[in-house]
């Protein structure tokens, strides 16, 4: 299921995403040394484009896809990007064209055995396959209770549907689809939040998105409730929180 092809959740995203994947993407060109702009790079599952015009500095053609037409209709640089619809596992792109793939936050949503064979097939030799995760684990800035509301309250009432969490990132399987892993890299991203705009980011996040389409709730109903629990934490309207996602990469370089 695509929890994240309507209109609404799109217009959501756009409204409330945070972006810190230039911040990401500035790690992977000092990781992988990048110099001068690499001719090709690809961003699959890149929803509106944030994490796509990341690549802008580093790539001179840059390509994004992603399942859902109404994300692809709120995209970024449209002007600078080549957007196209299409499924992670099945890409509308000839053999070993590009030089990077980035994929953001989305490979749990993916076929991962048969998302790597195809981005096998669509790089270059000794391209890099770079997946990497911005997740947000409720951590507060001088506030531990926040994260104990996070699981015990909030995770409880909106549990996270079904995803791909336990893939074999085993360099003896990542052999067998023809890539070598490299050490994996872990940081935080700070971003400063206040009330209206937390309620915001939550209702992008899948967990909202499916307590909507089960019936159960309205964002309306979502929203008002988020609004009353989160006032013990912003002590005034505007008042701002600082808030740290977690961020990992693993680097994937085609043999």
């Amino acid at each position: 299921m695509n929890f994240f092809g309507s209109k609404t959740s799109a217009e959501k995203y756009v409204a409330g995403r945070p972006d810190f994947h230039a911040n990401t993407i500035s790690r992977v060109r000092d990781f992988l040394q990048i110099k001068d702009k690499l001719p090709k790079a690809l961003d699959i599952a890149c929803g509106t484009g944030l994490s796509t015009k990341a690549l802008l500095p580093i790539a001179e053609n840059v390509y994004g896809t992603d399942l859902s037409p109404e994300m692809l209709n709120l995209a970024f640089e449209k002007d600078k990007i080549h957007y196209a619809v299409a499924p992670a596992e099945n890409q509308p792109f000839g053999d070993e064209e590009f030089d990077l793939i980035t994929v953001s936050s989305g490979l749990h949503w993916f076929n991962i055995d048969a998302f790597l064979i195809e981005a096998n097939r669509l790089l270059k030799d000794k391209g890099w396959l770079v997946i990497y995760e911005n997740f947000f684990p409720g951590e507060m800035e001088g506030n531990s209770d926040f994260k104990k509301w996070m699981t015990d309250v909030y995770l409880q009432r909106f549990p996270s549907p079904p995803r791909n969490k336990n893939y074999d990132w085993s360099p003896e399987n990542l052999l067998t689809k023809n890539f070598i892993i490299d050490v994996p890299e872990n940081f935080k991203n700070p971003v400063c939040f206040n009330r209206q705009q937390l309620i915001d980011y939550f209702t992008t996040q899948s967990n909202i998105i499916a307590a909507v389409d089960s019936g159960k709730y309205t964002y309306w109903e979502i929203e008002q409730w988020l609004d009353n629990a989160l006032s013990g934490y912003f002590e005034h309207e505007g008042t701002k929180q600082m808030m740290y996602f977690g961020n990992w990469i693993k680097y994937l370089q085609k043999m």
